[in-house]
C-alpha cells in the first residue's frame, strides 16, 4: 500500500533494554507492555493507560501517520530565483488576508505559472517571522505525479495531524488514545489496521478549537486541483464548514490554497490573487538570470512577453534558445525560431512531440510514466521498456546513460528526480502529464489519424501494461528463482522451529527481508509487476476493454501462474490489503476484481476444467464472499445463477 513501511523499527529515548518480538506476541515479557510483532524496540513501550510512557505512545502514533513521501513534494518545489516572489508579501490582497484573524486566500493561476514556488516562498516567510514563534504553521503540497498518499485527502490529513501532534500534542489526546487501543486490541498499524479518511478528518476538526485557545494557525495547501475535481470540491466544502464552525472570538486561523482556475464553487468568504496578472516582472527576472548579459535585450523581452505569465513556457523556450545559441546560430534566426513557437503551453507540448525521432519507443515510455500505478524507478522503467519495446538490455550501459535516454525520448518533458531518498521517473510538470492523458498520447500514437477517445486510450494503455507485467511474472527465470527461495525459506523455517523462534509467517523477519531484497535485486521489475498487474487489468476492464485473453495469458485452467503470483506477493508485501491469501485461485481473483468475461469463461468451463466455484482460499473466503464484500452485484448474480445450475 502506498506510503507504508512494513519493517518499521521503533525507538524510545534512553538506554533501556532491547526487545525483538520474533514470536508475533503482543506482550513485553518483562513489563507486560504492548509490543509490535517483528519490531525492534529500545526501552519499554506500554499502551496500558497510566502505566507506560506517554511519550513513546505519542511517537509511535506519529510514525503510524507518517509516510515516506510526506515532505518530498515541498522539498522538490523549484527554489525562487533571487529577486522574485517578493511582491506577494506587499500585495494588498495578501496583506488583508495576513491581517485578518480568520481568512482564506486563493492563489490561482494557469498551469506552470509558478504557484508552488510562490506558496513555498510565502510559507518560508511565515516560518521565518520571529514575531510568529507561537504560531502553528501547517502545510501540504499535493502531487499529482506522486504516490497515492501524495494526491489524496487521506495523505493530506495524515500529514496535517502528524504536524499537529508533533507541535501541539495536548490537542490530540483522543487520537493517541485511539491509536493505543487499536494497537492493544488489533496489532501493528498498517499491518493489522489502517487509518481511515473520515476518522482523521474528524480528529483534525475537533483538535483545532483546542489549539486556537492559545495559538494561531496558518495552513498552506498547494495544488488543490492535483487531488482530483471531486476531492477538491469536498475539501473546499470541508474547510468552509470548519471556518464557519469556529467560535467568533479567539479563533486566529488563516488558510491559503493554490490551484488552477478550477470550478470548485464559491466560499462565503475568501480573497483571490490571479498569478499571471502579477508575475510578469518575476518571469522577466527569471529570463534575465538564465541568459548571458551578451544576449540581446530583445530576446529577453520576446520570451517574457510571449510567456503570458507561464513560467513553464519560458523555461522550455529558454532551453531551446540556449541550445541554438550553443550552435552559434545568429540572433535573427533565433528570433525567427521564437516567433514560430506556439504561445499556448499545450501547443508547445504538441510541437515537442512532433519533434520526437523514435515515436514508437517514445510512446511506450510516455505511456509507462502516465499510467503506472505509482512512479517507477529508473531500473523498473528500464526493464518495463525492455519488455514493452523489445529493447536489448545491453543498449543501456548504466543509470546515467538511461537518464539521458529518458530525456531524449521525452524531448526533455520527463526526468529522473529524487523522492523520499529514492530516484523515480516523472514528468517535469503536472501540466505535461495532463496534456499527454488528454490528447498527447493519442497524437503521438496515431500521427495523422483522428485522436482516439480518452477512455479508449487509457483503457488500452492499462491493458498493455497489465499484459507486460503478467509476461514478466511468467518468465521461467522467475519461476526457478521462486522455487529456490521457497526451498531456502523452508529450511530456515525448520531451523527456527526447532529453536522455538518462528514468526507468525513461518520465517524470521530477517530472513524474510533478505529474501525480499534478494528477489528484487535480481528482478528489478518484480515488485511493480506483482503489486500492479491486477490494478492495470481492473482499470482496463472499467474502461470496457475486453479481457478475453486474460485466462490464456495466465495459462488457465492451470493455476500455476496464480499460485506463483500469490507466493511472490506474500514474500514481498504480505501485509498489504491487496495481498491475496494463500490458496487463491483464478476464480477468486476474477470475482474479487469484477473481471466479467474471464469469470463467464471459467463458469462455462468449470466442470471441464475441474474448477470448484465455491472453493475456499486460505482465509476461508469463497469467490462469492469476495464479490459481495466489494459490492460487485453482477458477479454475485452470476455466481448464484451458476451455483443453482450446478446443484
Amino acid at each position: 500500500m502506498a506510503g507504508r513501511s512494513r519493517s518499521s523499527t521503533f525507538h524510545k529515548d534512553g538506554d533501556g533494554p532491547q526487545y525483538n518480538a520474533l514470536d508475533g506476541g503482543i506482550q513485553n515479557i518483562n513489563t507486560g507492555g504492548y509490543q509490535f510483532p517483528r519490531a525492534v524496540f529500545h526501552g519499554n513501550v506500554n499502551f496500558v493507560k497510566g502505566s507506560g510512557s506517554e511519550h513513546s505512545q505519542q511517537q509511535l502514533c506519529l510514525q503510524s501517520l507518517a509516510f515516506p513521501e510526506m515532505e518530498s513534494r515541498s522539498k522538490d518545489v523549484d527554489i525562487a530565483t533571487p529577486g522574485t516572489c517578493k511582491w506577494l508579501l506587499g500585495h494588498g490582497t495578501y496583506k488583508s488576508w495576513e491581517q485578518s484573524n480568520r481568512g482564506l486566500l486563493w492563489i490561482k493561476g494557469k498551469p506552470g505559472s509558478g504557484k508552488s514556488t510562490l506558496l513555498r516562498h510565502a510559507l518560508n516567510g511565515v516560518q521565518a517571522d520571529q514575531g510568529r514563534d507561537n504560531a502553528v504553521v501547517l502545510s501540504f503540497f499535493f502531487h499529482g505525479r506522486g504516490v497515492e498518499l501524495q494526491r489524496t485527502p487521506l495523505g493530506l490529513f495524515r500529514s496535517l495531524l502528524h504536524q499537529l501532534l508533533s507541535r501541539v500534542p495536548d490537542a490530540l489526546l483522543k487520537l493517541v488514545a485511539t491509536f493505543g487501543e487499536r494497537c492493544k486490541n488489533m496489532g501493528e498499524p498498517d499491518e493489522k489496521w489502517q487509518w481511515h479518511l473520515n476518522e482523521l478528518r474528524d480528529f483534525f476538526r475537533s483538535s483545532l478549537p483546542k489549539v486556537l485557545e492559545s495559538r494561531p494557525i496558518w495552513l498552506f495547501v498547494d495544488a488543490l486541483d492535483e487531488c482530483g475535481e471531486k476531492n477538491a470540491v469536498d475539501l473546499v466544502e470541508e474547510f468552509e464548514t470548519l471556518l464557519e464552525g469556529l467560535p467568533g472570538t479567539g479563533s486566529d486561523v488563516r488558510i491559503c490554497f493554490t490551484c488552477r482556475h478550477y470550478p470548485i464553487g464559491n466560499l462565503n468568504y475568501g480573497l483571490d490573487i490571479c498569478l499571471e496578472d502579477e508575475n510578469g516582472q518575476d518571469i522577466s527576472t527569471y529570463v534575465q538570470a538564465r541568459l548571458e548579459p551578451s544576449i540581446p535585450a530583445t530576446i529577453q523581452e520576446m520570451i517574457t512577453d510571449r510567456a503570458s505569465g507561464v513560467f513553464m513556457w519560458a523555461r522550455l523556450v529558454l532551453d531551446r534558445v540556449l541550445a541554438l545559441e550553443r550552435k552559434k546560430l545568429g540572433w535573427k534566426k533565433i528570433k525567427d525560431e521564437i516567433d514560430k513557437i506556439p504561445p499556448d503551453l499545450d501547443d508547445l507540448y504538441r510541437e515537442l512531440i512532433q519533434r520526437m525521432d523514435d515515436k514508437e519507443t517514445s510512446l511506450k515510455l510516455i505511456r509507462w510514466i502516465c499510467f503506472a500505478i505509482r512512479p517507477l524507478s529508473p531500473g523498473e522503467l528500464r526493464w518495463a521498456m525492455i519488455l514493452d519495446a523489445k529493447i536489448d538490455a545491453d543498449d543501456y550501459t548504466g543509470d546515467d546513460d538511461y537518464k539521458r535516454r529518458i530525456q531524449t525520448l521525452s524531448c526533455g518533458l520527463a526526468d529522473v528526480v529524487t523522492s523520499s531518498d529514492t530516484q523515480v521517473v516523472q514528468f517535469i510538470h503536472q501540466s505535461v502529464k495532463d496534456y499527454f492523458i488528454d490528447k498527447g498520447i493519442s497524437t503521438l500514437g496515431q500521427s495523422s489519424k483522428p485522436e482516439a477517445p480518452k477512455a479508449d486510450m487509457e483503457g488500452h494503455a492499462h491493458y498493455q501494461l497489465s499484459r507486460i507485467c503478467i509476461h514478466y511474472l511468467a518468465m521461467e527465470e522467475i519461476g526457478r528463482s521462486i522455487s529456490d527461495e521457497q526451498d531456502d525459506m523452508t529450511s530456515e523455517s525448520d531451523m527456527t522451529s526447532e529453536s522455538g523462534m518462528t514468526s507468525e509467517s513461518g520465517m524470521t523477519s530477517e530472513s524474510g527481508m533478505a529474501s525480499e531484497s534478494g528477489m528484487t535485486r535480481e528482478f528489478p521489475f518484480l515488485q511493480y509487476a506483482t503489486t500492479s498487474w491486477v490494478a492495470h487489468t481492473e482499470q482496463s476492464e472499467i474502461r470496457h476493454v475486453p479481457q478475453d485473453d486474460l485466462l490464456g495469458y495466465c495459462g488457465w485452467p492451470s493455476e500455476e501462474f496464480v499460485q506463483r503470483w500469490v507466493r511472490i506477493y506474500r514474500m514481498l508485501d504480505r501485509y498489504s490489503d491487496d495481498c491475496p491469501p494463500e490458496g487463491t485461485n483464478m476464480i477468486h481473483l476474477v470475482s474479487r476484481y469484477q473481471l466479467m468475461e474471464p469469470l463467464r469463461v471459467i463458469l462455462r468451463r468449470a466442470n471441464q476444467a475441474g474448477t470448484d466455484i465455491d472453493a475456499r482460499d486460505g482465509s476461508g473466503r469463497t469467490p462469492l464472499s469476495w464479490a459481495a464484500e466489494n459490492g460487485h452485484e453482477n458477479v454475485v448474480r452470476l455466481l448464484l445463477e451458476s451455483t443453482e445450475r450446478f446443484c
